[in-house]
C-alpha cells in the first residue's frame, strides 16, 4: 500500500468517526451544537458501519469497526487495523503486510480524540437544516481547530428523525473533495479484542518497519 492511499485511508476512517459522533446530536446554534456534542461523550464506547467512500474519481466500498484509538478498517483488497499502538497494512493483491508503529500525527489528529475531547480537535461553524430525498435532516459545518491540518473543512448530514448520520463531504487544503456515505451505522457493540489485531494469512510477506 502507497503512503498517499495509507494516508487517505487514514483520514477516510477519522472523518467516518466524526461523523458517528456528530450524529448522536440535533442540529440547533453551532454553540448549541457543541455542547450538546460535550454531553454526549461518554455514551460512546465503540461503533460498526459499512461505507461506500468517492474521491477523484474512485470508488471504495467497506467496513469500519471503532474502539477509543482502536480501528479496523476493511476495502477488500486492503485492510488496515491498529491497536493504537500498532498499525498493519494488508495488500490482499500484494500478500503483504507493512508493521509499523502508529502515528495519529498522519491524519493530524488521534481517532480516540473524537470519542473523549471532540471540540479540542473541530469546531462548529455552522448548523442548519437540508431535505435529501424527502428526508430532513441536520447539517453540520466544521473546521479544524490545529493549524496545518489536510482537510479545510468537512459538511456533515445527519437525520434529524434519529440523529443517525448518513454523509460527509470534506474538501482539503488542496482543492479536493472527498465524499463519504454511511450505511448500518451500530454504536456500542460488543468488539473483542482480536478486532483490533492482525494475524497474517500465511505465505504473507511481512514487512516491520518498527
Amino acid at each position: 500500500m502507497t503512503n498517499l492511499l495509507r494516508s487517505r485511508l487514514l483520514g477516510s476512517l477519522a472523518l467516518a468517526a466524526v461523523v458517528l459522533v456528530a450524529g448522536q446530536v440535533q442540529a440547533q446554534t453551532p454553540d448549541a451544537v457543541a455542547r450538546r456534542l460535550q454531553q454526549r461523550y461518554g455514551a460512546i464506547e465503540s461503533l460498526q458501519a459499512s461505507f461506500v467512500q468517492t474521491a477523484g474519481g474512485q470508488r471504495l466500498q467497506g467496513t469500519l469497526s471503532v474502539r477509543q484509538d482502536a480501528f479496523r478498517l476493511d476495502l477488500g483488497s486492503q485492510v488496515l487495523v491498529t491497536d493504537g499502538g500498532t498499525l498493519w497494512s494488508y495488500s490482499r493483491d500484494d500478500e503483504q503486510v507493512v508493521v509499523q508503529d502508529y502515528e495519529p500525527a498522519r491524519v493530524g489528529f488521534s481517532v480516540g480524540q473524537l470519542f473523549t475531547n471532540y471540540l479540542d480537535v473541530f469546531r462548529v461553524t455552522g448548523a442548519t437544516k437540508a431535505t435529501i430525498g424527502g428526508v430532513a435532516h441536520d447539517v453540520l459545518t466544521l473546521r479544524p481547530r490545529q493549524s496545518g491540518s489536510s482537510v479545510r473543512d468537512a459538511t456533515l448530514y445527519v437525520r434529524s428523525s434519529d440523529a443517525v448520520p448518513t454523509r460527509v463531504r470534506v474538501h482539503d487544503t488542496n482543492g479536493g473533495t472527498l465524499a463519504f456515505d454511511l450505511r448500518d451505522v451500530r454504536r456500542n457493540v460488543s468488539l473483542p479484542a482480536s478486532t483490533f489485531r492482525f494475524q497474517a494469512p500465511s505465505g504473507t510477506e511481512v514487512v516491520d518497519l518498527r
